[in-house]
């Protein structure tokens, strides 16, 4: 099989995972859902594309399985994790500037950026991960639920962009979902009806009371600023 011809299942989603609960100075990888990202896991469950689905793919970060966990209490669908779908991998420190990392990540692709995994290097390792699935699984559809970096460094690739615009991955909302045939994206990323938008250039509209901190979205100087996960 020619290398061109890997990477291109038949169909693939694209879910991005649901809201977390941010708690500063953890690494993110191991944040939970907070309230708002448990009513958006609800949601996705009752979306009519999951009847398409063949196989079901995570990250190994807890967040993924949390997201589809209502799902799997009625579907017994085939599900694998693989570590190659795991975010781009950062720095614990918290950060107050989140959304300029961010920009700086995506600017400076080759690079690490303030002990960030360079994002060339994110990208390279999510697409040998759906290369060797879509070769594993030439005939399923695939769903992957993954997160908010390494989806928009691969949407990027498929449009052909030389860098990730900052805005692209502002508006991409937690729980959102895009559909990709042959190589190409067919329905960009967008929330189904019935699942709260969140985008991650803006602070989530809701939260929990214990969380208020956590979770407003707000710096330390009291202005919004992006929610990172």
């Amino acid at each position: 099989m020619k290398a061109t011809e890997i990477g291109r299942p038949k169909k693939l989603y694209l879910i991005a995972h649901a809201c977390t609960r941010q708690v500063p100075d953890t690494d993110a990888a191991h944040w939970q859902l907070n309230e708002l990202g448990r009513q958006q896991a609800a949601a996705l469950a009752r979306q009519p594309f999951w009847d398409e689905v063949d196989r079901l793919l995570l990250s190994c970060e807890p967040k993924t399985r949390l997201t589809v966990a209502p799902l799997l209490k009625s579907n017994d669908l085939p599900v694998d994790e693989d570590g190659r779908f795991n975010e781009l991998q950062r720095s614990p420190e918290w950060t107050n500037d989140y959304t300029a990392r961010v920009a700086e990540v995506f600017r400076r692709p080759r690079d690490s950026v303030a002990g960030w995994e360079p994002a060339a290097d994110a990208l390279s390792r999510f697409r040998a991960g759906i290369d060797d699935w879509a070769a594993r699984h030439p005939h399923d559809t695939l769903a992957l639920v993954g997160h908010g970096l390494t989806f928009s460094l691969y949407r990027a690739h498929l449009l052909g962009l030389p860098t990730v615009p900052l805005q692209d991955w502002q508006q991409l909302s937690f729980a959102a979902v895009a559909c990709v045939r042959d190589g190409r994206i067919v329905d960009d990323f967008a929330v189904p009806p019935g699942v709260p938008h969140i985008p991650r250039g803006a602070a989530s509209p809701a939260v929990e009371p214990e969380d208020e901190q956590l979770d407003s979205g707000l710096n330390d100087q009291g202005r919004p600023s992006a929610v990172p996960e």
